[in-house]
């Protein structure tokens, strides 16, 4: 069996490395052949990584079983991405498999379980946002907040 695997990390603090062993040590243990695919620093709400989208056009040339991942938030943090990924994927005779949330068999329990996923990672990093809005806002007033760093990100 070819498996693509997939990892992505959001911020640059984040190991990447850690994330493909896991993947690897996975597809080894169920004697898997793998091409590795990997996004580094860009944030799963965003639809057009190059890794991703490299790695969904070989899907579309053939020659592989399956996509693993470590868990349905790596591929979005997008409900609405999460729906468009399902159109292309549904059709296709590829497994999906996570290692954390199990491997979607296509059934309405498992659209809807992977529909729910993708909306609360949705929801986690809009929380996140709102609170880091107000912890800034709250450190200005209080004369704490300078600024973010020069060449530093937002995470």
């Amino acid at each position: 069996m070819m498996f693509a695997i997939y990892a992505r990390v959001s911020t640059d603090d984040q190991n990447i490395d850690q994330q493909i062993k896991l993947l690897k040590d996975y597809a080894k243990s169920r004697g898997w052949n793998i091409r590795t695919y990997s996004d580094y620093a860009i944030s799963g709400k965003i639809e057009e990584r190059p890794q991703w989208q490299k790695m969904l056009k070989d899907l579309e040339k053939g020659g592989f079983d399956g996509i693993l991942v470590s868990k349905y938030d790596r591929i979005t943090r997008s409900l609405e991405y999460a729906i468009k990924f399902l159109n292309w994927f549904q059709p296709r005779t590829l497994r999906l498999v996570s290692i954390y949330d199990g491997e979607f068999k296509n059934t309405p329990d498992d659209v809807f379980t992977f529909k729910l996923k993708c909306l609360l990672s949705e929801y986690e990093l809009s929380q996140l946002a709102w609170r880091r809005a107000i912890g800034i806002e709250r450190a200005k007033k209080e004369g704490k907040y300078k600024g973010r760093k020069k060449g530093s990100k937002n995470k």
